[in-house]
């Protein structure tokens, strides 16, 4: 009886340690979708700084190349006179 008694109780710890893993595997679940979606926001947030870096960088050398061909064309005016 006593051996009964010994393995009913070993049976109910480890059913409360289930209950008490699957909770805290639940909460850690949840945890993790949270991270994983902030994951994906802040991804897309970067992508689209990248991207507008890159436009910026391209219209900075626009702008570099419009005011050396200025330059030269007022070097050539000059020139001329």
């Amino acid at each position: 009886m006593k051996y009964l008694e010994e393995l009913e109780q070993k049976v109910l710890r480890l059913i409360q340690q289930k209950e008490e893993l699957q909770m805290r595997y639940d909460g850690l679940s949840q945890q993790h979708k949270q991270l994983q979606e902030q994951y994906c926001q802040l991804e897309a947030s970067l992508m689209k700084e990248v991207t507008t870096n890159k436009e910026l960088t391209q219209e900075k050398a626009t702008i570099i190349t419009t005011i050396e061909e200025l330059l030269s064309t007022i070097d050539s005016l000059e020139s001329l006179e």
